[in-house]
């Protein structure tokens, strides 16, 4: 079963965390920091919490890239760290189930950072079964 190709697995998983990060910076700047900045609220009045939230939030983007690309180069054999690829997929698989219970469903991002998890959970478990 080709879909279940380690590399395909990771690829595919690396292809959704480019998405994700790209929805991230996009429509979390829109629809959570400009309005935020906007707001009246006394924290975002101070330039430091206001440089901060915004870099903070991009650097997570950043972070999901860098992500992809680890993906990828696992994909391709240019790492070969089970546990780091386990731990990727871990941590998205648990964040994305998380945060799909404490928002009841309503993040967009949820199914994306669960779908990741699995994904490299999967390619993971099949490397670890051939």
């Amino acid at each position: 079963m080709e879909y279940l190709n380690p590399s395909f697995l990771l690829l595919m998983a690396a292809a959704l965390a480019v998405i994700t990060a790209a929805l991230h910076s996009v429509l979390g700047e829109q629809r959570l920091i400009a309005p935020l900045l906007a707001s009246d609220v006394p924290l975002m009045q101070h330039p430091l919490a206001r440089q901060v939230t915004r870099f903070a939030w991009h650097w997570t983007t950043a972070l999901w890239l860098g992500i992809a690309a680890v993906l990828a180069l696992a994909a391709y054999g240019d790492i070969n760290a089970p546990w780091l690829i386990f731990g990727i997929g871990a941590a998205h698989f648990i964040a994305g189930v998380t945060d799909g219970i404490f928002t009841r469903g309503q993040h967009l991002g949820w199914p994306l950072i669960t779908i990741i998890g699995g994904l490299v959970l999967l390619a993971y478990y099949t490397t670890q079964t051939q």
